[in-house]
């Protein structure tokens, strides 16, 4: 008769810490791999905002350096010659409003209301002029006050067309709004045409320097500007991998040098994703916490401020 032997292997609860053990190191794997997958997309958003900035920045700066070295104010003297009052208002003001237009608006975010923050705009540099859209108009976690729209452009191309520009070239369906519009704009016609609204009807401008008190979102140099030779372009942020966007573009009162005449810009802007419940009123603008909305927006979430001073050296 024949003796079997006995074969070793692991008891059930050998097995049983076995499976554990597995079971929580693939659960560490899987934390490590969605952290460095979720840093990753973190970074690559943080190094986006910051070369786009950067382009945008260089975009400005090289239409600020190229402007006229002529002083904004010879606009007051053009404009208001008859009218010695708005003439005397308006070089009191150094012609500031023929430089920068902005709109307040109340916006919510995240159904929380955080006041008035500006919501469009533009800066006339003397040569090109820029109009902005704030990003809130197309964020999913933002909302702008009712009867408030995006800014849009009334011009005439080369051919005698009158054109409006109300949509990004990008988005063909019309759903979302132009985010940084650049025009060719010698005679800054873009500021100028909501500081002195063109009436088609009567063929004049109104003869009144101070801003309305509700800036309008439309910006006509279709009447007595001539026309467009060079098309706007939607190029600096349309294109933008993340979908960014500006929330803010502020332009201090430029200082004029008395001896060459030349103006002398300082511009701060903030840039930012459409994802991420941004509050640019909020101290440490940064996006909101991923409680308010999800975490993969949040990886998705980035916020920059951009600084930068320029002289116009003239032509």
């Amino acid at each position: 008769m024949k003796t079997r032997t006995p074969k070793e292997g692991f008891t059930l609860i050998e097995l049983s810490l076995s499976m554990v053990f597995l079971s929580i190191l693939s659960l560490l794997i899987v934390f490590i791999i969605g952290d460095t997958v979720a840093s990753y997309r973190r970074g690559l958003t943080v190094s986006q905002i910051n070369t786009v900035g950067i382009e945008v920045v260089d975009d400005m700066r090289t239409a600020i350096q190229n402007a006229s070295s002529a002083p904004v104010t010879n606009l007051c003297e053009e404009f208001y010659a008859n009218n010695s009052a708005l003439q005397a208002e308006c070089l009191n003001d150094d012609a500031f409003n023929f430089v920068s237009i902005e709109r307040k608006a109340n916006v919510k975010v995240n159904g929380q209301s955080i006041g008035d923050v500006p919501v469009y705009g533009a800066f006339c540099t003397g040569t090109y002029s820029f109009i902005w859209n704030s990003g809130y108009f197309e964020s999913s976690e933002a909302e702008v006050s009712v009867g408030v729209d995006p800014a849009y452009l009334v011009y005439m191309d080369g051919y005698g067309t009158l054109k409006e520009l109300h949509y990004s070239e990008r988005d063909i369906d019309g759903s979302k709004p132009f985010r940084l519009l650049k025009v060719r704009d010698a005679n800054r016609a873009v500021c100028t045409s909501v500081v002195r609204p063109y009436n088609a009807t009567t063929g004049e401008y109104a003869a009144n320097y101070n801003l309305p008190t509700v800036i309008s979102n439309r910006f006509d140099i279709s009447g007595g500007f001539g026309t467009i030779s060079e098309e706007p372009v939607d190029a600096i942020l349309a294109d933008s991998y993340n979908d960014l966007s500006l929330y803010s573009l502020d332009i201090a009162r430029p200082a004029q040098s008395t001896t060459q005449k030349n103006a002398f810009y300082s511009v701060s802007f903030i840039l930012g994703t459409l994802n991420g419940g941004i509050n640019i009123k909020a101290t440490d603008k940064k996006c909101a916490t991923p409680n308010d909305y999800t975490v993969e927006n949040y990886d998705y979430c980035a916020i920059n401020k951009f600084n930068f001073a320029v002289q116009a050296n003239g032509e």
